[in-house]
């Protein structure tokens, strides 16, 4: 405690009381010092392993995509009539020309202010977009009408769904909604669907002030798939909301071409104008597909597109094998399986310069930053050599790429039979792109199961390169985070994240021995200075007499 502390070897003892009391602590730092480099070492390896983590996590989603098809097969699909249809192919595809032809292209229903016209104004004195304008004669609010009345309201529905817009008179005549407001009503409109969710009509609504015009468009096509507006003849505002709608002025867009303005027509107590999409209707190879939904179609492995008829003439799909793509992706992949296990080789063999160890405080407050820095580079050097884990990681790397595939064909059951050999004992590849295009001429499927077959009984013998890769890591990734963790945060729980804690909690409570040990050295020799004190006192009187 700091009132054990004073001016000391005042009394002429001699005693050099602070040199004795640094000496009795030195043993005490020497204790501190070492569990303090073994929390610094082990947050250094703890980072060390993160980066680890890290390379191989990134490496693992990487073969994610090796495991597909469309990276080790990619196919092409060219069509005779791009305009009309157009096709893309999965590794299923044959390599064979296709017939297809379109004699209705799945359409939107579809609602535009018709050509040559624009928006109708009950307010005949008025040019603008205000609603107030559009649907009530001199642009007034009725008399009778409040404030908070409704003075628009109509449903509109998708064919699914319905939902009401609607308009208060004070929105409509003090705050001037205008026709934009109506889109932004009708873009954000939203139904309970049969789950209970609440979701968009998927109708867009727009005004453009260019020509004019008001437009309402289903996102989705087929005849499933429509617009209806809808007013009920009985509510007050039914008047001027049929106004207003029959005012917009929109024709059924059909072939690319809008149709003359309609109307609501009345049945009943509703009045309604409504338009729907219509379906696809094609043929490939001599097979009919109709009412499809919409423009996309698979069959056997090829993906076709709808964008028009193709006016009773046929177009034809080529598929073939891209093997341009095909070798281009595998170099891709043996450059990133280089990078890592390069990488991983480098660590794992990395020389560790035993003569630098963690620095203390004190020794740290002698040197520059530069000088710590190389010193620190030095001492962090090798801290995962000869390392299980990361050793672990490059035989399962080296074994997959190695071993056989017992589910490629007979020739082409390993990556050195299309040209991927290993140039030296690191394991590190190489590839010899002539003979991996003649394993593609001659047996088109022989990178696509050699790098990306999944056996469905995930067996290891069977399983492509990028499979085995894949399903191996994800073990070693579950390892290696129960022991370090994922990042340098030593609050994870991990192993290692415990033991730095451990670490730090030694430190805390050593600190406070410290304090009381020193404490303790400053009350002894405080005793032994004035005892010498008392002596010498007595020394001089005896020698005086």
């Amino acid at each position: 405690m700091a009132s054990t502390k004073g001016i000391y070897g005042l009394s002429g003892s001699g005693l050099d009381v602070e040199s004795l009391v640094k000496v009795g602590m030195i043993s005490q730092q020497k204790r501190y010092d070492r569990i303090y480099k073994k929390e610094v070492e082990t947050e250094w390896r703890k980072e060390a392993y993160a980066n680890v983590y890290d390379k191989v996590n990134t490496f693992r989603s990487r073969m994610s995509d090796y495991r597909l098809s469309s990276t080790t097969k990619p196919m092409t699909a060219t069509s005779s009539n791009a305009d009309a249809v157009t096709a893309t192919a999965n590794a299923s595809a044959g390599l064979m020309a296709h017939s297809v032809e379109v004699t209705q292209a799945a359409t939107n229903a579809y609602l535009m202010t018709t050509a040559g016209q624009k928006i109708t104004h009950a307010n005949t004195g008025s040019t603008g977009i205000q609603l107030r304008d559009i649907a009530f004669a001199g642009g007034t609010m009725p008399a009778g009408m409040a404030a908070g009345d409704t003075a628009l309201s109509f449903k509109i529905s998708n064919g699914t769904g319905s939902a009401t817009v609607s308009f208060t008179a004070e929105e409509v005549f003090t705050k001037n909604l205008t026709l934009n407001d109506l889109a932004a009503r009708i873009n954000n409109a939203r139904y309970t669907d049969s789950e209970g969710k609440k979701t968009s009509l998927d109708i867009r609504a727009s005004y453009d002030s260019v020509s004019d015009g008001f437009s309402l468009f289903n996102g989705k096509t087929g005849d499933g798939n429509k617009i209806n507006l809808s007013v009920e003849t009985t509510a007050s505002s039914a008047a001027h909301t049929t106004t207003l709608l029959n005012n917009l002025n929109m024709g059924v867009v059909a072939g690319g071409t809008v149709g003359p303005a309609v109307s609501l027509s009345t049945s009943g107590t509703t009045s309604s104008m409504e338009t729907q999409g219509t379906n696809a209707r094609v043929k490939i190879d001599g097979r009919d597909y109709n009412n499809l939904q919409d423009n996309t179609l698979t069959v056997n492995g090829v993906t076709y597109t709808f964008k028009k008829a193709t006016g009773g003439t046929t177009a034809q799909i080529n598929i073939a094998q891209d093997q341009d793509k095909a070798v281009e992706n595998v170099k891709k992949f043996v450059e990133e399986y280089n990078a890592l296990l390069d990488d991983l080789v480098k660590r794992y063999g990395e020389n560790k310069y035993r003569d630098y160890g963690v620095l203390t405080k004190s020794q740290e407050e002698g040197m520059t930053k530069d000088q710590v820095d190389k010193w620190n580079e030095k001492a962090k050097s090798g801290l995962l050599f000869r390392d299980s884990y990361v050793r672990s990681i490059i035989g399962d790397l080296r074994d997959a790429v190695i071993n056989r595939v017992q589910s490629a064909p007979g020739r082409y059951s390993t990556l050195s039979s299309i040209g991927i050999t290993a140039k030296d004992q690191t394991g590190h590849l190489q590839l010899d792109e002539a003979k991996l295009k003649n394993a593609i001429a001659a047996e088109p499927d022989a990178v696509y199961r050699l790098i990306s077959f999944d056996d469905e009984n995930d067996d290891y013998g069977n399983n492509g390169v990028a499979s085995r890769i894949y399903n191996r890591l994800n073990g070693r990734l579950k390892s290696l985070e129960s022991h370090a963790g994922i990042s340098a945060d030593k609050t994870d729980m991990s192993e290692l994240g415990r033991l730095i804690q451990n670490y730090e909690k030694q430190m805390s409570d050593f600190k406070k021995l410290m304090t009381s040990f020193e404490d303790s050295l400053y009350k002894k020799y405080n005793a032994m200075e004035t005892a010498i004190s008392r002596l010498s006192t007595q020394f001089n009187f005896f020698a005086a007499q």
